[in-house]
């Protein structure tokens, strides 16, 4: 993929080419502001990642990503460790699509090329050194083939997600931030036995809430393949998570539940952090984090794509607003409809994950299983409904 002028000077540097920063870059390139990208991996790259994309991201995104669609899903098995079979699962079916099922690494490429042909720029790095902030602009110094390089300009999003610099160097005392962590790994339909060990159907997209306190084991159907994982997202306030729970989200772990639901040990196994805590986040100066980098994926669920894309044009938003207000404070007021959804979406979760069995009772009732299901893929209901929900599950 092409880059841009070296030496050009631009309205807004971004480190980070993933959902976060092509969301951000795409909105600020189609307003006529010159946008540099900054990565340290070259596109098309993996990433672990499920890539579900619920209703309210494909609703979010500026241009359709149905050429790299693999699969549509309209249901949703819900599954929990019981001495009771007739209660170990629910299934909640929809007539509209609840998610579309991609792969990410073709994913990010892909919003990778639209972004580009909007007219953002990209270049390859391998590393950020050091991160100024100047009362007018931020110095940013890189490291390239061709040795360091300092940038600059007006504004400074980082978008290099849960493991980047970009937080670490402007932000060393972010206490809100906190990591969930995830392993994945990919299984051929081809390779699978009839039927599954667990009684699965291979086209289900399944959340198990059994392999582990404070997350979920998954199966997300693609087109040619079954995605399966465990992680742990629960909030660290919640018993036996943080470290604990962490440090249970082992190879060892993956590679029993995919024998015990697929049949087989998994051949190649990835890992991620997640960016969590990010209802705390509160943006200063010229910097803007989005995306896990700012710690917004959601606590309950583990989704993050949904909150990059929705982030990164928080950030663009800011710095095409008019407004005289700092940029800091246009960002914040941007960003407060999703911090609002996530800081419920943290109690959700810490009640959940203490007990599990109670949102599961919740998801047996017609209009409370209505209603989890309209959050999950569409974002949440009316406040007025929204009480009910956290009644029953909170």
């Amino acid at each position: 993929m092409s880059s841009g002028p070296a030496e050009q000077i631009y309205d807004a540097l971004i480190v980070g080419a993933g959902p976060a920063g092509c969301a951000a870059a795409y909105d600020l390139a189609k307003a006529g502001k010159r946008v540099l990208l900054l990565d340290r991996r070259t596109f098309p790259r993996h990433k672990a990642c499920a890539c579900g994309l619920t209703r309210k991201t494909l609703k979010a995104l500026r241009y359709s990503v149905d050429p790299i669609v693999e699969r549509v899903c309209h249901e949703i098995v819900l599954q929990q460790q019981t001495d009771e079979p007739k209660h170990r699962e629910v299934r909640v079916r929809t007539r509209n699509p609840i998610c579309a099922m991609a792969v990410r690494e073709t994913f990010d490429a892909f919003c990778l090329t639209q972004t580009l042909a909007a007219g953002a720029h990209l270049r390859h790095i391998h590393s950020i050194q050091t991160i100024h902030e100047m009362p007018d602009h931020v110095a940013l110094t890189i490291l390239t083939d061709q040795g360091p390089e300092t940038l600059t300009a007006p504004i400074l999003i980082g978008a290099d997600g849960s493991n980047g610099q970009t937080r670490r160097l402007s932000q060393p005392e972010a206490h809100w931030y906190t990591r969930g962590f995830a392993l994945e790994a990919t299984v051929p339909y081809t390779d699978l036995p009839s039927p599954l060990p667990g009684g699965d159907n291979p086209q289900d997209l399944v959340f198990d809430f059994a392999p582990l306190p404070g997350g979920y084991g998954w199966l997300f159907p693609k087109g040619d393949h079954i995605n399966i994982g465990v992680g742990a997202f629960a909030p660290e306030d919640v018993s036996h998570h943080d470290e604990e729970s962490l440090k249970q989200v082992t190879r060892t772990l993956l590679n029993d539940y995919t024998q015990q639901k697929l049949g087989l040990i998994p051949t190649h196994i990835t890992g991620q952090h997640l960016g969590m805590g990010g209802h705390n986040y509160t943006p200063q100066g010229r910097i803007l984090l989005v995306g896990d980098a700012a710690g917004l994926v959601d606590p309950l669920t583990g989704e993050g794509i949904h909150s990059a894309i929705v982030s990164g044009q928080a950030a663009a938003a800011a710095i095409l607003s008019p407004s005289n207000e700092n940029i800091a404070a246009k960002y914040a007021t941007q960003l407060r409809p999703l911090q609002d959804t996530l800081a419920f979406s943290h109690r959700a979760a810490k009640a959940f994950y203490k007990q599990p069995q109670r949102g599961f009772r919740a998801m047996r009732m017609p209009i409370l299983r209505t209603l989890v299901l309209k959050t999950y893929a569409d974002g949440l209901p009316h406040t007025a409904l929204l009480g009910k929900l956290a009644a029953a599950v909170v």
